[in-house]
């Protein structure tokens, strides 16, 4: 077992296998979210030791959105959920993913009002019902450009992202986790070997692409962004 993974017992033992999902950072706001599964709730617990050495001793404000009631009989209840996979980070303006496995409305409703003091927006992105996080649909490799699944969006692409060029990715392409790679600067991204395709077309407009094989965590469910967390951005 890692030191990122942790166990109290085989019945309530708790890890974090994704560390994008039960917490993420706006600006100046290092956010816990809410996350929809029971089975997952406590993802949180693992970071903790990293939030009181690298986060309590800043100046950012830090902050956990509601804990959602524990469900009766299979329904998890109306949340709020909120999770970091659904969240994409442009400049002021926030995109958040909602497609019934996640988050939801209630929980994207929190965060705007949160956020609002702070000078941001919150866009609500409506999601294909078999589209797990926003992050499955959506890479936003660069300023201006953008892997994308249009059939993930039921009310197309969002208006901010109507004049980025795109690469785009069927529905099957994007359950393999396609548009889930790691932009790490403007001029490189990582992306997995199965997605070749992909990448040579982001290599045609000069930028690096690094191959890593990540086709064990997309197993799980995740990869690359899934499995990374930006503590510290410049705006």
């Amino acid at each position: 077992m890692t030191e990122g993974e942790k166990q109290i017992s085989v019945k309530d033992g708790y890890a974090n296998f994704f560390v994008r999902d039960p917490f993420f950072t706006i600006g100046n706001c290092v956010i816990e979210g809410s996350l929809r599964f029971e089975h997952r709730r406590n993802e949180i617990l693992p970071v903790r030791d990293l939030f009181s050495q690298e986060v309590y001793p800043e100046s950012c404000v830090y902050i956990a959105a509601p804990r959602p009631a524990v469900g009766v009989n299979g329904d998890l209840g109306t949340g709020p959920f909120i999770e970091g996979g659904d969240i994409l980070i442009l400049g002021k303006h926030i995109l958040v993913g909602t497609s019934g496995l996640a988050s939801n409305s209630l929980g994207i409703t929190w965060l705007a009002k949160f956020l609002r003091p702070y000078g941001y927006t919150v866009e609500l992105v409506r999601l294909h019902p078999d589209i797990l996080h926003l992050d499955c649909a959506l890479s936003l490799v660069c300023n201006g450009f953008m892997v994308i699944c249009k059939k993930a969006f039921l009310d197309n692409v969002p208006h901010i992202l109507h004049t980025w060029k795109a690469i785009e990715v069927n529905l099957q392409e994007a359950s393999a986790l396609a548009t889930n790679g790691l932009s790490i600067s403007e001029s490189v991204y990582i992306t997995d070997p199965e997605f070749e395709r992909i990448g040579l077309q982001i290599e045609s407009e000069g930028l690096q692409v690094e191959y890593i094989d990540f086709s064990i965590s997309r197993s799980f469910g995740g990869s690359f962004r899934c499995s990374t967390q930006p503590l510290w951005r410049e705006d």
